[in-house]
């Protein structure tokens, strides 16, 4: 039996529970409706445990990524064998096929996504949820499914830590650096081992997100050492209201695996990150956040990034001058010289080298 509902009526939580409890075997689909367009989330159940998640992107890939289950020269090659031999398949389709990474760490990145996925559910306020029963998987999934009553219990834990932090730190943007009371007792403090990792990665210019990454933290971890830090007056955050002098860039890309490797590419330039899937997303971020720069990649889901990148220098007067580097797959000189004539300053080929990206970037931010 099919059966729908809706945030207002029925709490994601409610609706996780519900298909928990009744061993349903099928797909949630959940559509969020977001200021730049909707996404939609699939859960796949069978019994009543979540077997798989599909967000639309690869998720799996920057996972896999991010906890070192492949490197940068495995994404590399598969980057390139997108484009030849197996077009149109997923990153870690194309990872198993080539025995990058096995299943044992496929299944652990699988897990690590259901988590985060589902996390993250729970606190979206703008959502309709809908069950097809015995829907098709469409990704990777596991054999054994994964009981979400743990999850819900440390996602609702998560959700009431963060209500507390951001009475103390309002945005995981904010660039927090020791005082001079923290210089002076950086040899006396005595810290937890983690906590500590966190002091010394306070630097005065990487923000808090890009530190949860580089740490391989939970943002929530971060953001908790940083509130006491402050308490203990050893860090200090920009007061409300200050102006960012760090150099923002936009990244515009429909894979979540481009977007990790250009924020870990990033990471120790002190840059100020922000992101977009979509071409929609990214006319209005664009507009709103007056980027220093641009990332963006020709073939996005609803449009393509010629047509984005004419539209930004025809419609909005503050990024006529805006550096736009065109990022595309695609290397035949055509392609470079269509992102050219469509108004971006540069082209580079993806899979691209961290160091050549960021040549790239300083050499335009420079400029400027």
């Amino acid at each position: 039996m099919a059966f729908t509902g809706s945030i207002k009526g029925w709490t994601i939580t409610e609706m996780l529970q519900l298909v928990r409890s009744s061993r349903k075997t099928g797909a949630m689909l959940v559509q969020i409706s977001t200021a730049y367009g909707d996404t939609q989330k699939v859960i796949y159940f069978r019994n009543g445990m979540v077997v798989a998640i599909d967000t639309g992107s690869e998720d799996l890939g920057a996972i896999l990524l991010q906890e070192n289950f492949i490197t940068r020269e495995d994404l590399d090659q598969t980057i390139r064998l997108q484009k030849s031999e197996y077009k149109g398949k997923r990153v870690e389709q194309i990872l198993m096929a080539t025995k990058k990474v096995d299943a044992q760490r496929l299944v652990k990145a699988i897990r690590i996504q259901i988590e985060q996925v589902i996390g993250g559910l729970l606190q979206e306020k703008n959502a309709k949820v809908s069950f097809e029963p015995d829907a098709q998987l469409k990704v990777q999934a596991l054999s054994n499914g994964v009981d979400i009553q743990g999850i819900l219990l440390t996602a609702a834990v998560k959700v009431d830590e963060m209500s507390l932090i951001r009475d103390k730190i309002s945005s995981n943007q904010l660039v927090p650096k020791r005082t001079a009371r923290g210089e002076e007792n950086l040899k006396e403090i005595s810290l937890k081992l983690d906590e500590w990792k966190v002091f010394l990665g306070v630097d005065g210019k990487t923000d808090l997100k890009t530190m949860a990454m580089k740490l391989k933290f939970d943002e929530i971890q971060v953001m908790k050492a940083v509130a006491f830090f402050v308490e203990e007056k050893w860090v200090e955050l920009p007061k409300a209201g200050a102006v960012e002098t760090r150099k923002k860039i936009l990244a515009v890309d429909d894979s979540k695996v481009i977007l990790k490797t250009i924020q870990m590419a990033l990471a120790e330039t002190g840059y100020s990150l922000i992101t977009a899937e979509t071409g929609e997303a990214a006319i209005k971020l664009a507009q709103e956040q007056n980027p220093d720069l641009i990332l963006l990649d020709v073939m996005l889901p609803d449009t393509t990034g010629l047509r984005v990148c004419k539209t930004l220098r025809t419609d909005f007067a503050a990024l006529k001058t805006t550096p736009i580097i065109m990022l595309s797959a695609k290397d035949a000189e055509i392609d470079r010289n269509l992102g050219l004539h469509a108004g971006a300053n540069d082209y580079v080929t993806k899979p691209f080298k961290d160091g050549e990206l960021v040549a790239k970037v300083n050499e335009y931010l420079n400029k400027n």
